[in-house]
């Protein structure tokens, strides 16, 4: 038998050129003596092929109810893996800069980029945002944005990434997730993805992460892709070419004839089984079924000439400024594992696919993230802040990376969004959206030496490891910020103390608590923390965006905290 397959998420369709072997009788037989041996790729690869044994008023009534669904939100989460510097971009603190001028006690030092303090290197207010040089290019977007200063993570990669993705809750990343879980994209497009052919698109690919060995991962573990109805799925975009080719697959599959003998080979399956509701492979063929309902609806009403100019709009490419590299796969070696690769362009691409589907109806739902493994992972030494020759260095600027990977793209998104009306109601496709920018956690501009100090080694072996401490490793202090029609823009809730460097609680109604100094961050004397106070973490932001979208996130996951409702527009 000869193959093509294709990939979408991890459902690989198969067309076969020679009739399929396999009868009823046989298929039946093997449904019912080994149960569960039967998966739902091989009903879907079936299905896929030959068709589905539905009588056609039943196909007409799912497919008419599937269009009929008109109430148009969007969710972007755009993630810069590998820990943006926060102190220098959402969560400001302006301090000494003790690369210039020591300090007598070395753990109270603060190093910051060689410039910081020069017009362009400082911390600025603008309308109701206070934010650092980072944060600069950001300025034209902030009437619409929203942004959350205080806030508090771990400081593992992996474990964070799945945080972003799943909320806050007791989530074991070795541990199978269960069927009641969800990311927020998923939980997302449980609620709003139907009507699209390809609601859920994500560029990140979860085995990329050096920390992950690949054997403890497999399945369900760790970020699984397949959670919630078929339309919640993960499908990983990847390259232009790859998702159009695709596309183009799932047009030309919907449109093939009904083989007349799969009909046969599946008549009274579903009948059949329905008679014994404790086999596992009941759960196969209802979601294949669904699955292939789904394709067949949705790719049966696509273009193939407006499928084939996907992403080849040379005015957008110039927009974006994509060059060809930014098409390319890279890949990268982390601690000395093999090299690995998200399997996904530069994130201008990313923007630019991003616009492009959801000016086509395609999708309402994605997940950009940066190409290149550990970009922002800036790790830096104490003593590489000054040269050979005692010259200041200072830290490293991730000015040009912020730049290219998040405020270029973001600003032109945001600007086709908003010129881009949706479909006839007056209203621009920005104004059904939410974006929420993030990464797993900030990075530090200090380090802790009293351990060392104490230690029972020599003088010289403890200026030694002084010298060696990383002073920009991952830090639990970092931000986040909401754009989009339903935020409430130029705002901006909590703040970082600028001597203990901190997040600060905030209350209910996103002021700070006022038992904390405003600036400094430490606890005003004689007085104690407020009972209603608390520092916002990713599941915060995972209920926030869920709220922006109208969706109530209560129940949708098993992320346990709660929305921050100031952040949405009265």
């Amino acid at each position: 038998m000869s193959e093509q397959n294709c990939e979408l998420g991890d459902i690989f369709i198969v067309r076969p050129t020679e009739p399929h072997p396999m009868n009823r009788r046989s298929f039946l037989k093997k449904a019912l003596m080994t149960t569960g041996a039967i998966a739902g790729m091989d009903f879907l690869s079936h299905f896929a092929a030959h068709g589905l044994p539905l009588d056609t008023k039943t196909d007409a009534k799912i497919r008419d109810a599937s269009r009929q669904v008109d109430n148009p939100h969007f969710l972007i989460y755009w993630f810069l893996e590998g820990g943006w510097e926060s102190y220098d971009m959402f969560s400001p603190v302006m301090t000494p800069n003790n690369v210039l001028e020591r300090a007598p006690d070395i753990s109270k030092e603060r190093y910051r980029v060689l410039k910081f303090g020069q017009p362009d290197y400082s911390i600025y207010t603008e309308g109701g945002i206070r934010y650092g040089y980072l944060a600069s290019p950001a300025r034209p977007l902030f009437k619409d944005m929203a942004v959350l200063s205080s806030m508090e993570t771990g400081e593992f990669h992996s474990g964070d990434r799945l945080k972003a993705h799943m909320g806050h809750y007791n989530l074991n990343l070795q541990a199978d997730r269960a069927e009641d879980e969800r990311s927020v994209l998923q939980a997302f497009a449980e609620a709003y993805g139907q009507p699209y052919p390809m609601p859920h698109l994500s560029w990140h690919w979860w085995l990329s992460d050096g920390e992950l060995n690949e054997q403890q991962y497999t399945g369900r573990k760790g970020y699984y892709h397949a959670l919630g109805p078929a339309w919640a799925h993960t499908i990983y975009a990847g390259t232009p070419n790859n998702l159009r080719q695709l596309l183009l697959r799932v047009q030309s599959i919907s449109s093939d004839p009904v083989n007349q003998q799969i009909n046969r080979f599946l008549d009274n399956v579903h009948a059949h089984l329905r008679r014994d509701n404790d086999l596992e492979v009941i759960k196969s063929y209802d979601s294949a079924r669904d699955i292939y309902l789904k394709l067949n609806s949705s790719g049966s009403g696509l273009d193939k000439t407006m499928l084939s100019r996907l992403f080849t709009d040379a005015e957008l490419r110039e927009r974006f400024r994509i060059t060809p590299n930014d098409e390319l796969i890279t890949y990268s070696s982390i601690n000395g594992n093999k090299a690995r690769s998200k399997f996904c362009p530069n994130v201008n691409v990313q923007a630019m696919m991003t616009y492009e589907m959801m000016r086509a109806g395609l999708s309402c739902a994605f997940w950009i993230e940066s190409r290149d493994i550990r970009l922002f992972d800036s790790h830096y030494s104490r003593r590489g802040l000054w040269g050979p020759d005692g010259k200041p260095i200072g830290m490293p600027d991730q000015t040009h990376m912020m730049r290219e990977h998040l405020w270029n793209p973001l600003l032109t998104l945001v600007e086709l969004l908003k010129s881009t009306q949706y479909k006839n109601t007056g209203k621009s496709l920005f104004d059904f959206t939410t974006i929420v920018l993030t990464s797993e956690f900030g990075r530090t501009i200090h380090g802790e030496v009293d351990g060392i100090l104490k230690m029972n080694i020599s003088e010289a072996e403890k200026q030694r490891q002084i010298g060696d401490q990383d002073i920009s490793q991952h830090w639990k202090v970092t931000s986040a910020a909401f754009l989009g029609g339903k935020v409430k823009g130029n705002s901006q809730y909590g703040a970082v103390g600028e001597k203990d460097l901190l997040a600060i609680p905030i209350m209910p109604d996103g002021s700070l608590d006022p038992a904390y100094h405003p600036v400094t961050g430490e606890l005003l004397p004689g007085r104690k923390k407020s009972e209603k106070s608390f520092i916002p973490n990713h599941g915060d932001v995972y209920a926030t965006a869920l709220y922006l979208s109208d969706l109530d996130p209560k129940g949708r996951g098993r992320n346990q905290r709660g929305p921050l409702r100031f952040i949405k527009k009265g």
